[in-house]
């Protein structure tokens, strides 16, 4: 993100942008917590710091629209860092879940086998 216009923008709203841009680190390092995790754990604490984001960037757009600034190349330039991550976070949770569905397809196909296998030693035992 660009530096910010100190001399145009609100001291409120230029505190807001600098969250986010600490939000979007956090919000990285949680996700790609996450996106490793296959038992569940790091679930909450990466959709909590998405949501406080998502709060943020709409308080900081309202704040935003209501002095006039909604165009400002500051907020442009954020609201596209935010919509490019969560693009990236979206397309790594579709390829995480497809990741997912296939290893659960080969565990059942391995279970039948394995019981299709354990049911045919047992009739023949």
């Amino acid at each position: 993100m660009p530096a910010f216009s100190h001399d145009v923008l609100s001291r409120v709203l230029l505190d807001r942008l600098a969250l986010l841009q600490r939000l979007g680190d956090e919000v990285d390092a949680e996700a790609a917590r996450w996106l490793l995790d296959q038992t569940g754990a790091s679930d909450r604490a990466a959709l909590s710091s998405i949501a406080e984001a998502r709060r943020v960037i709409e308080l900081t757009v309202d704040l935003a629209l209501s002095q006039g600034y909604a165009n400002h190349p500051d907020v442009v330039a954020m609201r596209a860092v935010w919509e490019q991550r969560f693009s990236r976070m979206s397309a790594a949770i579709q390829k995480k879940h497809t990741v997912l569905s296939q290893s659960a397809q080969m565990h059942t196909k391995q279970t039948r086998a394995a019981q299709a296998y354990i049911g045919t030693e047992g009739l023949s035992g």
